[in-house]
């Protein structure tokens, strides 16, 4: 057997039960073993040739348990001790005190067991790490500080493996129901778990040495001659050396495509579908371009073959056929799913696609079928062929429509591109539409908002203010080795809490909406930008693929006509985009000097994009307008409405003008008597003043 040292790890002495029953106590031929005890008739020869060496005594298991902690190079997949120094022993960091107080494996790494993030778990262990590692701990490590850092990577490799970590999950919190069992704690899971580990590195193990004898001495054995010569023998191969199954399993593709499916939405389904399209149409392509089936055309298109050689295709490439159907039934499971879940959405772009990818997906899973007995056989039946043919026909006329399809995509979002950039550009003659992502500056009261980024909730006619919604920043937990690593910084630790509960005051004064003037935001041009960029590379994908054209085309004028007019979209489209990403990396005196580019460049790729459409190009509406707009008035189509609302409105008229006329004569009188009384007033106090 292979020394467990030249395959990840050593294995620490002493038979330990669990050990031997997934590999890891070391046979008898194992460099590093103990000699085995020689028998009865042996001893007199031993005697002979002198003393025989000392065995080591015999341990049990808890013994051998207990010593792993005392060992260097510890074995990660083994049961850990660590253990106690006694009076010489340090306090322990109390971010790693979960390693040895029990704490269960997500609580130690802070995960959701129920949505599991490998990113977030890796960020914990490299926090720990910092503590117990011994290169950054200072000092000389001790025995103790070896076993938590070799016990912190043991419990890291349980929770990143998909298979170590549901059977630590099963037996820690139990499953209920029939078939279930219950909880047994974090002790009890982690030896399941760790068994399970051992029984697997046994198999590697194993797998080793059969590629290892592969690669020395070749898969076959080698026949000689009676000189002495290898002779090359019959190399094919018979029934029973297929293993037919494994060549044909779908196991993995299903389990990858269930993990992506699992818990998308509709919306979600429907963002990725012009992904699963392209998939397809990269995973068909190369059948399809086969010189046995099709031949090439001017311009990178292709022509099917009237009579494609596809018996001839199978004896000379039976593996590659095979393994391009294999992937096509994958990427059309993936894309028939979307299409069945997209099925009642009026946005769906799979409309009318359902039948014709079913077709196509139930021909690769019978081809694949079929195509067992001929590879077991060596040879294929005009069964074989016939299915083959249809399978064939089924893909190419499949590709065709999605291939024109996707570009009529690409053509309807270039259009849409405009009404997404043009709007966010300076001198657009408007506001800016809600939901646009801006940064504030230039907050004299607020100072401290300044640089924050936020979304466009609403805009106020009447104040001319913008009301953004601040965006919330996720907090980056940084961890630092301790200063004093004697003392485990501890008094870095309180500094620390201090801060954060300053941060979370702060933090709390942060409106999560303002009000703010178009001056104080900057809009961010990243979102358009990276919009762009992708449909500039899709576009540049999708006419860089092989077109089909029938016989009866000629393909150098189907090349001719749409030639220039793919590259010049693309030249549109590429100058947009840089030009937005220069605004967006010089700011706003930037995007004053490319919103005139950018203007142009996305109105010759809408022109020529509706050109392609047959449709006709129209102009961009206004942008939302800064004033309150007046109400629209709908006129009425019938005579005698519209005439009865006309006298209605010249009776509230005539009683308007009524009550102004009267309003004004009690103004007029209420003022003559305010005259004659002050008059009279005036007068009455002369005479009195005389007398």
């Amino acid at each position: 057997m292979i020394p467990l040292s030249a395959l990840g790890g050593s294995r620490p002495p002493g038979p330990d039960a669990s050990g031997d029953s997934a590999g890891g106590a070391a046979s008898a031929g194992a460099p590093g073993s103990a000699p085995a005890a020689p028998a009865a008739s042996e001893a007199a020869p031993q005697a002979e040739k002198g003393p025989t060496p000392e065995q080591p005594p015999e341990t049990s298991a808890d013994d051998a348990v207990a010593e792993v902690g005392k060992k260097e190079g510890l074995d990660p997949l083994m049961p850990i001790v660590i253990p106690n120094q006694g009076e010489d022993s340090r306090p322990v960091p109390k971010q790693v005190q979960c390693l040895e107080n029990g704490t269960d494996l997500f609580k130690m790494f802070e995960v959701d067991m129920n949505k599991f993030d490998a990113s977030q778990t890796r960020k914990a262990y490299h926090k720990m790490a910092t503590f117990v590692h011994p290169d950054k701990l200072g000092r000389e490590p001790t025995d103790a500080d070896r076993a938590r850092f070799t016990k912190l990577k043991q419990a890291y490799t349980v929770l990143m493996d998909e298979q170590l970590r549901a059977v630590y999950r099963q037996h820690c919190f139990g499953i209920a129901g029939t078939g279930g069992c219950p909880p047994q704690g974090h002790e009890a899971a982690l030896s399941k778990a760790l068994e399970m580990a051992r029984e697997l590195r046994k198999m590697g193990e194993e797998r080793a040495l059969v590629l290892y004898k592969a690669a020395e001495v070749g898969w076959s054995e080698v026949q000689k001659d009676q000189d002495g010569r290898a002779t090359r023998g019959d190399g094919r191969k018979l029934a029973h050396k297929f293993n037919i199954f494994q060549d044909i399993s779908s196991e993995e593709d299903d389990g990858e495509l269930d993990k992506e499916r699992r818990g998308l939405s509709v919306e979600q389904i429907l963002e990725r579908s012009p992904k699963y399209a392209d998939k397809f149409l990269d995973k068909v392509k190369p059948l399809l371009v086969e010189p046995k089936v099709s031949k090439s055309a001017a311009g990178g298109a292709f022509t099917m073959l009237e009579e494609p050689k596809l018996m001839d295709l199978l004896n000379e490439s039976s593996k590659t056929v095979q393994r391009h159907v294999r992937r096509c039934r994958t990427s059309l499971k993936q894309m028939n799913w979307a299409m069945t879940s997209l099925l009642a959405h009026k946005d769906s772009p799979w409309r009318g696609l359902e039948v014709k990818g079913s077709l196509a997906e139930h021909g690769c899973v019978k081809l694949l079928e079929l195509m067992k007995s001929g590879m077991a056989v060596g040879k294929f039946s005009e069964v074989h062929e016939e299915e083959f043919a249809k399978l064939v026909d089924n893909l190419h006329r499949l590709y065709m429509d999605i291939f024109e399809r996707r570009g009529q995509e690409l053509l309807k979002a270039a259009i849409q591109a405009e009404l997404n950039v043009i709007y966010l550009l300076p001198e657009s003659g408007g506001r800016l539409p809600d939901g646009s992502r801006v940064l504030l500056q230039d907050l004299v009261a607020r100072a401290d908002l300044n640089g924050k980024a936020g979304k466009i909730a609403s805009w106020d006619f009447a104040l001319q203010r913008y009301t953004v919604e601040i965006e919330k920043e996720e907090k980056k937990k940084e961890t630092e080795a301790p200063a004093n690593p004697d003392m485990f910084g501890l008094g870095d630790v309180e500094e620390d809490e201090e801060d954060d509960t300053e941060k979370n005051q702060i933090e709390l004064a942060v409106p999560k909406k303002l009000m703010v003037l178009p001056k104080n935001v900057l809009v961010d041009l990243n979102t358009p930008k990276k919009s762009l960029d992708s449909l500039v590379k899709d576009w540049n994908v999708w006419r860089k693929r092989p077109r089909s054209v029938s016989a009866t085309q000629d393909a150098e004028a189907v090349a001719a006509a749409l030639g220039p007019p793919l590259e010049s979209m693309a030249n549109f489209l590429q100058d947009a985009a840089q030009a937005v990403a220069t605004g967006s990396a010089t700011g706003r005196d930037g995007a004053e000097l490319i919103a005139d580019d950018t203007r142009q460049a996305l109105s010759n790729a809408r022109n020529l994009a509706a050109k392609l459409l047959g449709e006709e190009p129209q102009e961009p509406p206004k942008a939302p307008p800064l004033n309150e707009p007046a109400p629209a008035l709908v006129p009425f189509e019938s005579e005698t409405v519209s005439q009865a609302l006309k006298e209605a409105a010249e009776v509230a008229q005539a009683s308007i003008e009524l009550n102004k006329d009267k309003k004004e004569k009690k103004r007029s009188r209420s003022r003559k008597r305010r005259r004659k009384r002050s008059s009279s007033s005036s007068s009455s106090g002369k005479k009195k003043r005389k007398k």
